[in-house]
């Protein structure tokens, strides 16, 4: 009789993901994917800061063992659980699991909204958007990338685009108009509470042109000014003039997220120090997220705070030096980001205080 490997279970962080799987590798990829989706959706889902009271099941069904007809099953489980269950193989599409823990986690939000109902649903293009979001969030040069692909298109209409349904094509374009709807979406949202009050709606199942009209104003209760609405506003939104610049704790937490790795050892969860980053580069997923790793600090580096500019670039040097092996660069890079944190948290600090002294004056 054959034997059944024992599954492994892992989270990302309280009332967030659990990953469950019987292969190391295929946790510690999903864990990865995990916290970037977290991380990304969590201020456009409003999302709980600690977490939700029961976390998302991941469960990674090996190739051999998967019935399914689709690559991926989401569903809300008796009690309000929601859980996703994904076909595993080494040469899986990390898109696709993306796309999975993103179907979940907004059915999760929903699920913590309404309770387990049979209205609930996660509409097509906002699983579509979040997905590219989350992935923008990563790899901000793709931001440039998908502008210049949308230069030339001509998007579909916000009635098609909002009553987009499972089974229907899905083609780049409406992918692609998908993320710019977000955008114009989180934008024209007076308030957070009005941005809330959308969400809550479509996953709720509220017919999604009804909801739009509640919640951004009764002038969009006609067609034609609705759609030049969307129109005008997809243009605006697929050729911003600049990307903004990070404040300096968002600048701080992005950097902290470049510098955290957490590896699978022995069946546990471990943050490497970065002496043992070193050791483990040659590891493959340590040197897939090395080049990873290096090319966001560098596509980034216009969007950093200056005060933490310097830490970026002691990042990427030591990064480097890992791919490269070169172990007495690693070291000088190494105290570099340590001595660069420390003098950018010190600058932060200091004009905090002179700020707090000439209000007080």
């Amino acid at each position: 009789m054959e034997k059944r490997e024992t599954p492994l279970v892992f989270y990302t962080g309280d009332g967030q993901f659990e990953i469950i799987a019987v292969q190391t590798r295929a946790a510690q990829q999903t864990l990865t994917l995990a916290n970037s989706v977290w991380r990304a959706l969590a201020p456009p889902l409003k999302l709980p800061a600690e977490g939700f009271s029961s976390a998302v099941a991941v469960r990674l069904v090996p190739e051999k063992e998967w019935t399914g007809v689709a690559v991926f099953s989401v569903v809300a489980e008796v009690g309000g659980r929601v859980g996703v269950r994904i076909k595993w193989s080494e040469n899986v599409d990390a898109r696709i699991v993306r796309r999975a823990l993103v179907q979940a986690l907004i059915l999760r939000q929903a699920v913590a909204w309404y309770g387990a109902s049979s209205q609930l649903t996660v509409p097509l293009w906002l699983e579509l958007a979040c997905t590219s979001l989350s992935e923008t969030r990563d790899r901000p040069a793709m931001l440039d990338a998908m502008q210049q692909e949308s230069a030339q298109l001509s998007p579909p209409s916000i009635e098609g685009l909002l009553r987009w349904e499972r089974g229907q094509a899905e083609s780049r374009g409406w992918e692609l108009s998908a993320f710019w709807l977000l955008q114009h979406l989180q934008a024209e949202a007076s308030d957070a509470r009005r941005w809330e009050g959308w969400l809550r709606a479509i996953v709720g199942g509220t017919d999604p042109l009804r909801a739009l009209q509640d919640t951004y104003g009764l002038v969009l209760k006609d067609g034609p000014t609705r759609e030049l609405w969307w129109q005008v506003g997809f243009y605006n939104k697929r050729t911003p003039s600049m990307l903004p610049l990070m404040s300096t704790e968002e600048t701080r937490n992005w950097l902290a997220d470049r510098c955290r790795w957490l590896a699978v050892r022995q069946g546990q969860e471990q943050v490497l120090a970065l002496d043992d980053l070193w050791a483990a580069r040659k590891e493959p997923w340590v040197k897939t997220g090395l080049t990873e790793r290096s090319q966001q600090l560098q596509n980034q580096l216009a969007r950093l705070h200056p005060f933490y500019l310097n830490a970026a670039i002691s990042m990427g040097w030591m990064y480097q030096a890992a791919i490269k092996g070169d172990e007495s660069a690693f070291k000088a890079a190494q105290a570099a980001l340590t001595q660069d944190a420390v003098d950018g948290r010190e600058l932060e600090n200091a004009t905090s205080a002179a700020l707090d002294k000439l209000e007080k004056r």
